[in-house]
Formats: structure tokens, C-alpha cells, sequence
């Protein structure tokens, strides 16, 4: 496996970087602002195979919701907020 590329503790009950990237529609760089300021552990470089648990998202969603991304925020964490409900994540989302 290459450098980033672990999975998190074993843990297979989450969402990969990956999936959420792919849900919320964010780049990679926006994604790690909204999970740093919600102080949710990460991968150190890259990672997209890297395991986020149920309330990693969670505080994912709380934390992109409000505060300093109203702009950016809402759409992804409607997003996050669907997976985490078993719902398609696409399913709000206008084409």
C-alpha cells in the first residue's frame, strides 16, 4: 500500500475519504479545512482509502452545517447527513 493509503484502525463501520469526497462533491483541500476545524483525526497525506467512523461524520456534518462554511458547507453535510441515514447521498442533489 502506498504512503497515505491505510486505513484507519481497522475500523470498516465508517466511510472512506473517498466515499465522502464523492457524496459532498468537495475537493480534497476544502474536505481537510471542514475536518480540521471539526478536529476529526485524519490521514497525513492523501489517504483516500483512510476509515472515518459514523461520528467522525457526524462532527463532520455539525461542523460544515454552520459556522465559517455557510457557503461551501450546507450542500456536503446534507450529503454526509444521507449516508449516514443509509439514503443515496445523490439523491438531493440537482443535476
Amino acid at each position: 500500500m502506498g504512503r497515505g493509503q491505510t486505513f484507519h484502525n481497522g475500523n470498516t463501520g465508517g466511510f472512506t475519504k473517498a466515499e465522502l469526497l464523492e457524496a459532498s462533491g468537495l475537493s480534497a483541500k476544502t474536505f481537510d479545512m471542514i475536518r480540521k476545524a471539526a478536529r476529526v483525526k485524519g490521514p497525513s497525506h492523501g489517504g483516500l482509502n483512510w476509515m472515518f467512523t459514523r461520528e467522525d461524520v457526524r462532527a463532520l456534518v455539525h461542523c460544515a452545517g454552520g459556522g465559517r462554511f455557510t457557503e461551501r458547507g450546507p450542500g456536503p453535510a446534507a450529503a454526509w447527513e444521507r449516508l449516514l441515514n443509509g439514503e443515496d447521498a445523490a439523491d438531493g442533489v440537482d443535476e
